[in-house]
């Protein structure tokens, strides 16, 4: 991973990164207003900023509270633990220029099904209301944002400091190495998958708990 060398030109490479590191948190932010303030409608979100301005904007960005850093917290916990604990079929994946072949547990569906269970059941038997997590939205949303770039960094370290493998390493340059990142396959230990985590249980198990959190609400 020491590689520098980029597929575009420089100026290419630098302003795609840059777009999407600055970009994309404010764009979930007004996404989140345009749905939820702005009856869906795009053109009342541009009119606010247009009277507002930049103020405007930093007036409806919701600040993380507690209750959205429990939510995330409690979710994140369980969804680690089901990662960890839930039963799979060993499986390898593809061998790396430098050797490595990570090995993964093949529990995925299963955790996807204790997960619409859980969520379903704390709901059904008035153990937790999904509520709460719609009516704190703009809050989780704003909270995620800024912790994953704390999180980003601890990846950076982490990579910089204790690699989990022989692929990992530096391309001499600390905006691609924190937009890439340090190591492919990071992990915590030997058996918790920082990447599994973060994209199909954190992330991909989150779109169904949304998507019945929504039908909830309506």
């Amino acid at each position: 991973m020491a590689e520098s060398k980029t597929v575009h030109s420089p100026l290419v490479t630098y302003f795609s990164m840059l777009s999407l590191l600055s970009l994309c948190p404010p764009f979930v932010i007004l996404l989140w207003y345009t749905m939820v303030h702005a009856d869906g409608s795009v053109l009342k979100t541009y009119d606010y900023l247009r009277q507002h301005g930049l103020q405007g904007f930093i007036e409806i960005w919701p600040r993380p509270t507690a209750v959205a850093w429990k939510i995330i917290a409690v979710y994140a916990a369980f969804e680690a633990a089901l990662q960890l604990l839930l039963p799979g079929k060993t499986v390898r994946g593809p061998i790396s220029p430098t050797g490595h072949q990570p090995v993964y547990k093949a529990n995925g569906m299963a955790a996807y099904a204790v997960t619409l269970i859980t969520y379903l059941s704390l709901w059904w038997f008035g153990i937790f209301n999904p509520v709460v997590v719609y009516d704190h939205l703009g809050e989780i949303f704003s909270a995620l944002i800024f912790g994953s770039f704390v999180f980003c960094i601890f990846l950076y370290i982490k990579g910089l400091l204790a690699p989990s493998s022989t692929d990992s390493g530096s391309s001499g340059n600390i905006i691609i190495d924190f937009y890439w990142g340090m190591e492919l396959y990071p992990r915590i230990g030997k058996h918790f998958d920082i990447k599994v985590f973060t994209n199909c249980r954190f992330g991909m198990m989150s779109w169904a708990v949304l998507a019945v959190t929504y039908c909830i609400k309506q």
